[in-house]
């Protein structure tokens, strides 16, 4: 039954949207959307005389608001008055789990885990799929309810159903609201390898991966799981490794600007840097491999990057509800995401094993032209 109204409502969301762009930039220009427009009328009605059970007419409407916005992007929102009420304030609020998550499906997934957090502690890692928090089903809410339940007083406490990738099943457990230093990087040994571990484009940052390169034989930059939107360092960042100045631009629908690199210094070294890369690669770090794609010295293994780099924002409509959306594009991006040149599964131990393979194929190929 669930199912038959999800349907129903993807359909009155399409032709709702399709109307109200067509009516707010293209009015008599085209009668197509005014057709789509009495599509939607007639579904509308045909569901309040026909359906089997007792329609909630407030509900269906706005289901197809949220789902519209959605639909044009996952992590956009529509929130309703009562309950932008409820969740403004929790932004304000020091207390956090230490994660961050994107919205995927129906369930919101997990982006970045602060490793000093006890959600992390707790299994709660990059690629965890939350299922409800305090009891709401993760697939009702809007990814900018999800944030905000992720804010409370520090002290208080709040219950999270995940699954836990490690052990394969669901988990509910509590957890307590603090304040968590961020994290810029760490550098861990995953399968006898040390790998860097980006988290944050930075000043210390950069400097400790320049260290870390020039120390490791084989250097291995984590950026699978980062969502920073630090685009103003992460410049320098793709100068340093294409050793010549880089732009990126801001596009939005008022006006477009440019974010330059502003260091000369560039990478010299003759070894091969990798690059770890997943879906869950986003922001300034996906438009940090859409301009080192290609460039020498670096090699990219993994998945397919998430293909996103927005800044959002909150509009008030005149119901008094609300609608969160994205407003900034970061440029050069590619939508369907960056594919690596080495493709593997993003476990840690399979993307080790994939750069040793290349690695010992690459050699065996250079012993075998010498011999020739």
């Amino acid at each position: 039954m669930k199912s038959k109204v999800k349907l129903i409502v993807f359909v009155l969301l399409i032709a709702f949207i399709s109307a109200f762009a067509f009516i707010k930039f293209k009015k008599g220009k085209d009668e197509d959307p005014y057709r789509m427009f009495g599509i939607f009328g007639k579904v509308y009605d045909i569901v309040i005389a026909k359906y089997v059970e007792p329609v909630d007419k407030k509900k269906l409407i706005l289901g197809a608001y949220r789902g519209g916005v959605q639909s044009l992007n996952e992590d956009n929102s529509f929130i309703t008055k009562d309950i932008m009420a409820k969740i403004k304030d929790r932004f304000n609020l020091k207390g956090t789990l230490g994660i961050e998550v994107t919205k995927r499906g129906n369930y919101a997934q997990v982006v970045y885990s602060n490793p000093d957090s006890d959600a992390f502690q707790a299994g709660i890692k990059p690629g965890t799929i939350i299922r409800k928090i305090n009891g709401m089903q993760a697939f009702n809410m809007s990814l900018y309810e999800i944030d905000a339940m992720l804010h409370g007083k520090i002290g208080n406490k709040i219950a999270v159903d995940f699954y836990s990738n490690d052990l394969s099943k669901d988990i509910e457990k509590q957890f307590e609201y603090k304040e968590y230093k961020p994290v810029d990087f760490k550098i861990s040994t995953i399968d006898k390898s040390k790998v860097f571990q980006l988290f944050m484009f930075t000043d210390k940052s950069f400097e400790n991966m320049k260290k870390y390169i020039n120390e490791t034989p084989t250097p291995i930059i984590d950026i699978r799981y980062s969502k920073d939107a630090n685009y103003a360092e992460m410049v320098n960042f793709a100068s340093f490794f294409k050793g010549e100045p880089v732009t990126i631009q801001k596009h939005s629908k008022e006006k477009d600007s440019e974010i330059k690199s502003n260091i000369s210094e560039c990478y010299k070294g003759k070894k091969t840097v990798f690059f770890a890369i997943s879906s869950l690669t986003m922001n300034a770090a996906d438009v940090f491999a859409n301009l080192l794609k290609g460039s020498d010295n670096v090699k990219f293994v993994g998945g397919r990057t998430g293909g996103s780099a927005y800044d959002f924002q909150t509009f008030k409509l005149n119901s008094g509800d609300y609608v969160n959306i994205a407003v900034t594009m970061y440029k050069p991006l590619d939508l369907k995401g960056v594919l690596p040149d080495i493709r593997s599964f993003i476990d840690d131990d399979e993307i080790i094993g994939a750069i040793n393979r290349y690695l010992k194929e690459k050699k065996e190929n250079g012993d075998k032209k010498k011999a020739a």
